[in-house]
C-alpha cells in the first residue's frame, strides 16, 4: 500500500472521549479513511466438494458447494465442463436448489439465494442472515420455501425474487436431539435427527410449508438403535444412511420401517441419494453401490452393483442418469491442516459414458512474491507457480506432491534460485525455480516429524520446524553449484526445547523467532548453527504466525489477537501493542499497515503506525478460509485456503457517507436507530447492487474478540432503498462501530457509509474504556454514564483516586448529553497538571442520580 496515501486517524475510543465527548455523534466522512478492496481474478481455485444439487430446468446443469461458494458444471457432455463459479463470505458446505434459484447454506453468513439461470454468470439475488452456523438446508421444489439447520434448531423461510426471504417460523429441539439431514419434496420437508451418542436414535420428522400458511408438523417417528449420516426422499419412500448398519428404508406415509439393508456387510455409508428408478449410496473405502429399486413401492433393493472409486467418497447425489460423488483422498491429517485433495467423480447408472473426474489443485496455504510471481505452498496441489503482475493471473509451473508430501510453508532465497518448502510428512524440499515453467526438486531433507515452518535465516542458511512427538528446528546449509545447478543440504545444528507446535519462523541477525501455536514466540540463538540455543521464556500467547520487518514484529496469536513487538533487543522483547481479534492465521506488512488474516471471519488491514494504538482501516471480505498473504504494492494475494484471491486495496478516494447512530430514548433496553441518506448508485456498482447490509463492526469494548467482519443487524437483506435500520442487540459500556454495506450480485460487498455510538452500562455509571489506557499515545480513560429522567443539565463531578485513597484530580464538568447519555473523561493527569504515573487508578462519578466508582489502569 502506498504509505502516501495513508493518514493516521484517531482510534475508536479515542474519537469518542475528545471534543465534546458527546453520546452517538457519528463520524464524519473526513475522518475516516479506509480501505476499500477491489475483488480481481482469482489465481488458483480449489475445491472442497460439498453434495451436488441438479438444476431441474437445465438439464445436466449441476451446482456443487465449494467451500466458498459454488461451482456449475455441465455434466451433458462427453467432458464435465466448468460453466461459471460463484464466491462469497461464509463457509459453503451445503447448496439446495429450486428452479434455477441455488440457495447457499453459508455458515454464520446465513443464506445466499443465487439466480443460475444464466450458470455462466451467476449472481446474488439475496441474503438473510442471524440465523446461527447454519450447516444444512433444502429448498422446496415446488418453490418459495427453504428450510435451513443449525445444530437442534430449524428455520423455515419463504423466498420470493421480489420481496426476498422472509423467516416464518424457528424450531428449537430441547431434547437433545441433533439436525442431521434434511430433503424437500413438493411443499413439504423431511428432516433426520439424532439423539443419543450410546444406543442411537433416529427421529424422522415431515413438515409442510403451504405457500401463504404457517408451518406445521405433519408426523414423527423414531427408531433405537440408529443414527442418521444422510437421507433421501423418493416417492413415498425415504432412505436414511445408517452408518454402519446400512440403509433404512421407511414409508413415510404408512410411518412404517420396511426394511433395514446392510450395506456389503458392514460398510460405513456416509450419503445416498434416490429417483424413481435407482439407489446409490457412498460408503468407505473408495465404494459406491448402486441398486436399483423394485416393488409397487419402490421399497425393494436389488441389483447391487459395486464399484470402487479413485478416492473415498462423501457425498453421493444423482443427476439424470449419472451418478456425482464427492470425493476426498485419505491420507491421514492433523487439525489445523485440511482434509485432503477433493475430486468429484462420475458414474453412469445405465452403463453409459462417464465424464473423467475434475477437481481442485489443492488447499492454498502459503504465499510469497518475486519478479512478478506467485510461489504458493499448496497443501494438496504442490509447489505452484502464478502469474502476480497486473491482471494476469494464469498459472505458470507446477511441482506436484509426492505420494506423502503436504506443502504448508516456504521461503525464497533472494540470492539463489531456490525456493524451499515445507512439506508435512516429505520434509524440506528444495526447489529449483530458475525455470519457473518447470521447478523441479533440487534436494529434499528428512525430519524426525512433519515439516510446519521454513525461513531462510542467513545467506545459504536456511530454519525448518517440524512438528510431532519431539518438535524442534533445524538449521539447514545449503551448497549451491551455479555450473550444474546442483543443490547439497547439510543439516547443521538443531533445538527441541522450548518448542512444542512450531508454525511460524522469522530470523533477524543472528536470532530465530518462532511462532509456536502452544507456547507463543520463543526466541533461538544460531550465532554458531552447529550450537543454537533457546534464550528467555515464550511469549505465552499462542502464535500462529510472524512479520518481520526491521525491529518491529508482528505476531498473529490465537487468544490476543495481534500482537505488535519491539525487538530491538532480542534478548528482551518489548510488547508494545495489541488488537484484539478472533483466532488468527495470518499477518503481513505493507508500511504503516499489516492485514491480518481470521479464517473464516475474513481480513481485516490494520493500521500500526502508533503500536500502542493500532486500529482497523477496515475488513476485506475474502471468501472462503483466509490464512495467509502477501503484498505487492497496493495488490493484497491472498491464501484464502480454497483460491489465491487478488485484491485492489487503497483507502478511499472520498469520504464515506455518515450513518448516524443514537440511543432510544423510549426504549427501556438499550436500543440504537440508525439512518442515513439514501443511497445513490451510479455506473456498473449501481446496476449490480442486491441490498444493502447494516453490520456492528470492531471495536465494541476492550479486549471483545469480536468478529472480523462484523455482526450484521439486520436478519433480511435491506432494500437498495432503505435508510434506517434498528439494532436491539446492544451492550453496555461499548463503542458500537457501524458500516453500511452495498451488497452486489457477484456475492461481494462494498462500504457505503459508516458511523459509531458509545453505550454506556445503563441506567447509571458505566465501565471505563478503553482500559488500560496510555495517555502518551493520546487517549483518554473515558466513563459513560446516563442521567435519570429530568435531570436537565447539571454539573457533574469525577474524582480520581490512587490505590492509598489520595484524591488526584477533582473534574467538574457540565453534562452533555445526547438522548441523557454522555461521557466523561480523564486525561491521565493529577491536579497541578503531571502526568500522573503508572498505576491503578480509582474514577468516582457524582451528580443528580449518580454516585459510582470504576477501577481503571493507566500505562505510560
Amino acid at each position: 500500500m502506498n504509505s502516501r496515501r495513508l493518514r493516521r486517524r484517531r482510534s475508536w475510543a479515542q474519537l469518542a472521549a475528545v471534543g465534546s465527548l458527546l453520546v452517538g455523534a457519528p463520524l464524519t466522512a473526513a475522518a475516516s479513511p479506509e480501505v476499500v478492496a477491489v475483488r480481481g481474478v482469482t489465481s488458483s481455485l480449489s475445491e472442497e466438494f460439498g453434495p451436488a444439487v441438479p438444476l431441474a430446468p437445465l438439464p445436466g446443469v449441476v451446482a456443487v458447494p465449494n467451500g466458498n461458494g459454488a461451482d456449475f458444471y455441465d455434466l451433458s457432455g462427453a467432458q464435465a465442463a466448468r460453466l461459471g463459479s460463484f464466491r462469497t463470505a461464509g463457509a459453503v458446505t451445503r447448496a439446495s436448489a429450486a428452479g434455477t434459484t441455488v440457495f447457499l447454506f453459508a455458515g454464520a453468513r446465513g443464506v445466499v439465494a443465487v439466480d443460475a439461470s444464466d450458470p455462466a454468470a451467476p449472481q446474488a439475488s439475496g441474503s438473510i442472515g442471524n440465523l446461527g452456523p447454519l450447516t444444512l438446508g433444502a429448498a422446496a421444489p415446488s418453490g418459495g420455501g427453504v428450510l435451513a439447520a443449525v445444530d437442534s434448531s430449524l428455520h423455515f423461510l419463504t423466498w420470493d425474487a421480489a420481496l426476498g426471504f422472509d423467516l416464518r417460523r424457528s424450531v428449537s429441539y430441547a431434547d437433545g436431539r441433533r439436525v442431521a439431514a434434511i430433503a424437500a419434496r413438493g411443499d413439504s420437508f423431511l428432516v433426520a435427527s439424532n439423539r443419543g451418542n450410546v444406543l442411537g436414535r433416529i427421529i424422522l420428522t415431515l413438515y409442510r410449508m403451504r405457500a401463504g400458511a404457517a408451518p406445521e408438523s405433519l408426523s414423527e417417528l423414531a427408531f433405537n438403535g440408529h443414527r442418521a449420516t444422510d437421507l433421501a426422499w423418493s416417492g413415498p419412500i425415504a432412505f436414511i444412511g445408517d452408518g454402519n448398519l446400512g440403509v433404512l428404508v421407511v414409508n413415510v406415509p404408512a410411518r412404517t420401517l420396511v426394511r433395514s439393508v446392510p450395506v456389503l456387510g458392514t460398510k460405513l455409508v456416509r450419503s445416498l441419494d434416490a429417483n424413481d428408478s435407482t439407489l446409490v449410496v457412498a460408503a468407505e473405502g473408495r465404494t459406491f453401490v448402486r441398486y436399483t429399486r423394485a416393488g409397487a413401492a419402490r421399497d425393494s433393493l436389488a441389483g447391487e452393483t459395486v464399484r470402487i472409486l479413485s478416492q473415498d467418497p462423501a457425498h453421493a447425489r444423482l443427476s439424470g442418469s449419472l451418478a456425482v460423488a464427492s470425493t476426498y483422498d485419505q491420507i491421514d491429517v492433523a487439525p489445523p491442516d485440511e482434509s485432503g485433495r477433493s475430486l468429484l467423480e462420475f458414474v453412469s447408472t445405465i452403463g453409459g459414458a462417464e465424464p473423467a473426474p475434475v477437481g481442485g489443485a489443492g488447499r492454498v496455504r502459503r504465499v510469497a512474491v518475486a519478479n512478478g510471481l506467485a510461489y504458493v505452498a499448496d497443501y494438496t496441489g504442490g509447489f505452484r507457480i502464478y502469474r502476480s503482475g497486473g491482471g494476469d493471473s494464469a498459472l505458470v509451473g507446477v511441482a506436484p506432491p509426492g505420494l506423502n508430501s503436504r506443502s504448508v510453508d516456504l521461503a525464497l532465497d533472494p540470492s539463489l534460485p531456490l525456493a524451499y518448502v515445507a512439506s508435512g510428512p516429505a520434509g524440506l524440499e528444495i526447489f529449483r525455480i530458475d525455470n519457473p515453467a518447470a521447478p523441479s526438486l533440487a534436494s529434499s531433507v528428512t525430519l524426525p516429524g512433519p515439516a510446519s515452518a521454513v525461513t531462510v535465516a542467513a545467506p545459504n542458511l536456511v530454519a525448518v520446524a517440524w512438528r510431532g512427538n519431539t518438535p524442534g528446528v533445524v538449521f539447514v546449509e545449503i551448497d549451491f553449484n551455479p555450473i550444474d545447478s546442483s543443490v547439497v543440504a547439510i543439516a547443521r545444528g538443531s533445538v527441541n526445547s522450548p518448542i512444542q507446535d512450531p508454525r511460524a519462523l522469522a530470523a533477524r541477525d543472528t536470532v530465530l523467532f518462532v511462532a509456536d501455536e502452544i507456547l507463543g514466540v520463543a526466541s533461538i540463538g544460531f550465532n554458531n548453527p552447529d550450537l543454537p540455543s533457546a534464550f528467555g521464556p515464550p511469549s505465552a500467547a499462542p502464535a500462529r504466525d510472524l512479520d518481520l520487518t526491521g525491529t518491529q514484529l508482528l505476531v498473529a496469536t490465537r487468544t490476543r489477537g495481534l500482537q505488535i513487538v519491539d525487538v530491538t533487543d532480542p534478548a528482551v522483547p518489548i510488547l508494545r501493542g495489541e488488537f484484539a481479534m478472533p483466532p488468527l492465521l495470518g499477518v503481513a506488512r505493507n508500511g504503516p499497515s499489516a492485514v491480518v488474516f481470521a479464517g473464516e471471519e475474513g481480513a481485516v488491514v490494520v493500521d500500526v503506525s502508533v503500536p500502542a494504538t493500532p486500529f482497523a482501516r477496515g475488513p476485506i471480505g475474502v471468501p472462503g478460509f483466509a490464512r495467509d498473504g502477501v503484498w505487492i504494492g497496493d495488490t493484497l494475494l491472498a491464501a484464502a485456503s480454497l483460491s489465491l484471491e487478488r485484491y485492489a486495496v487503497s483507502p478511499s478516494a472520498v469520504g464515506v457517507a455518515a450513518l448516524q447512530a443514537r440511543l432510544d430514548a423510549g426504549s427501556a433496553l438499550p436500543r440504537a436507530l440508525l439512518s442515513w441518506a439514501p443511497v445513490r448508485f451510479t455506473g456498473a456498482v449501481g446496476q449490480g447492487v442486491v441490498g444493502l447490509n447494516v453490520f456492528r463492526d470492531l471495536g465494541t469494548g476492550a479486549g471483545t474478540n469480536a468478529a472480523a467482519a462484523g455482526r450484521r443487524v439486520n436478519r433480511d437483506l435491506l432494500p437498495p432503498t432503505a435508510v434506517g435500520a434498528v439494532d436491539d442487540s446492544l451492550t453496555v459500556g461499548s463503542v458500537h462501530r457501524y458500516r453500511l454495506e452495498a451488497f452486489l450480485v457477484d456475492g461481494s460487498s462494498v462500504k457505503v457509509a459508516e458511523g459509531s455510538l458509545v453505550v454506556p452500562s445503563a441506567p447509571r455509571v458505566g465501565r471505563v474504556y478503553p482500559n488500560p489506557f496510555r495517555p502518551k499515545a493520546g487517549a483518554r480513560a473515558a466513563v459513560p454514564y446516563r442521567l435519570p429522567a429530568g435531570a436537565g443539565a447539571p454539573v457533574l463531578t469525577l474524582r480520581i483516586y490512587d490505590v492509598a485513597g489520595r484524591m488526584l484530580r477533582q473534574v467538574r464538568t457540565p453534562a452533555q448529553t445526547t438522548d441523557g447519555f454522555g461521557v466523561v473523561a480523564w486525561d491521565g493527569r493529577d491536579s497541578r497538571g503531571g502526568a500522573a504515573p503508572s498505576g491503578t487508578y480509582y474514577l468516582r462519578l457524582t451528580g443528580p442520580g449518580l454516585d459510582g466508582s470504576r477501577v481503571v489502569t493507566l500505562l505510560r
